[in-house]
């Protein structure tokens, strides 16, 4: 392997081991839930090793039906789970069946992030679909090992991706471990908030007052969980976005932030899925979507905190509260 290859795909190993090996204390402990975070993830390690098209469809029916990611086109589709236990995969499959999904994805795999066994047990799968255990089973070794395949422009996009969202993805398993805190930040949380609510509410220390400061407390919270980059995009909406008409979000066509970004749209996909789940963007229309809106509503006067943070502060201010998270600024 060449030198940049072996570096590159060293940093991968390192990173998805130390995951692995936080999910495997977290599974002795009982703690064998996995947050969407996580499966969105481990929906684009996938993509980048397979060239798969993973999308997250776990709601609360597919959950049900025991499918955390699908790949539509190609009909196949993934459980992400935390424990090797084939009483797990049984019941994978059972409810598989049961809901005939086997109509809608012609092959069903798990991932397990936790070591696999050599499985002897038998897998029914009522004829419906091929289960080898040998072949449809993976861990994070299966993963490493392909991903030592790979071309080295695919394995530097995979690193880069497994750089940015780890942190992110320890602090939703575990916010107390080294590796969450690699890129968080403490940030500084608006002790009162006064010189923006006097500007912005007509009653000093009315309800609405106090909902206001409530939500721009939430809003820093909601911040701190993310990353520095998602930080950065939530950023540049904010002051190269326009208010939208209806709703008066602050928006930016999808495609422009696509090109002014200059990252790739499944990239984009991931920043908009961790910036939805933090409730600070969403779309500007569900089934045909154009645009990306910033939002977060604020309680009292149901005014939009971005759009009245955006006339209230400097340029340098915004990049101080958003990215830096330094809420202070607004006492």
């Amino acid at each position: 392997m060449p030198l940049e290859k072996a570096r590159v795909y060293q940093n991968v190993v390192m990173k998805l081991s130390v995951l692995r090996f936080m999910v495997k204390t977290m599974s002795k402990q009982g703690k064998t839930d996995l947050n969407r975070q996580c499966e969105s993830f481990f929906a684009t390690v996938l993509n980048h090793v397979y060239g798969y098209d993973l999308k997250n469809v776990n709601n609360d029916s597919m959950n049900e039906a025991a499918i955390d990611l699908a790949d539509e086109r190609r009909k196949l589709c993934f459980q992400v789970t935390a424990t090797s236990a084939s009483e797990k995969i049984k019941k994978t499959i059972a409810t598989f069946n049961s809901r005939e999904l086997y109509k809608t994805y012609h092959q069903l795999w798990v991932l397990m992030l936790v070591d696999k066994k050599n499985y002897t047990t038998t897998f029914d799968t009522g004829k419906h679909f091929s289960f080898d255990p040998k072949t449809n089973i993976l861990d994070i070794d299966d993963l490493l090992a392909k991903a030592e395949t790979i071309s080295l422009e695919e394995l530097t996009a995979l690193s880069a991706f497994v750089d940015a969202q780890l942190p992110g993805v320890s602090r939703a398993l575990d916010p107390g471990s080294l590796l969450a805190g690699a890129e968080q930040v403490d940030g500084k949380p608006a002790t009162t908030a006064e010189r923006y609510l006097t500007a912005t509410v007509e009653e000093v220390n009315s309800r609405e007052w106090k909902k206001d400061f409530r939500t721009i407390c939430e809003l820093h919270d909601r911040l701190i969980s993310l990353s520095r980059n998602q930080r950065e995009v939530i950023l540049y909406v904010l002051q190269n976005g326009e208010e939208s008409g209806f709703s008066h979000r602050l928006s930016m066509p999808i495609q422009t932030l696509h090109q002014r970004l200059r990252i790739s749209q499944d990239e984009m996909h991931r920043y908009f899925d961790a910036l939805r789940d933090a409730n600070v963007m969403d779309l500007d229309d569900d089934e045909h979507p154009k645009k990306f809106e910033l939002t977060c509503s604020l309680d009292g006067s149901g005014n939009d905190a971005f759009t009245m943070l955006k006339d209230f502060l400097t340029d340098e201010e915004a990049t101080r509260l958003i990215v830096d998270c330094d809420f202070s600024i607004l006492d």
